[in-house]
């Protein structure tokens, strides 16, 4: 699951933050990313999961 949440009322310079929902055979995980960049933020957060496995 990927979803993508940008704070209301921000401009053009406001922070994404990016929640991954992983799951394997047993577990879920949940891992973030925040950036001002939706790709970077996203990035941020795969990087995490990678860095759990």
């Amino acid at each position: 699951d990927y979803a993508v949440r940008i704070p209301p009322g921000s401009n053009s310079d406001a922070l994404c933050e990016t929640i991954i929902t992983w799951q394997d055979k047993n577990n879920d995980f949940i891992t973030r990313g925040l950036d001002s960049d939706q790709t970077v933020s996203a990035i941020k957060a795969t990087e995490k999961m990678l860095n759990i496995i």
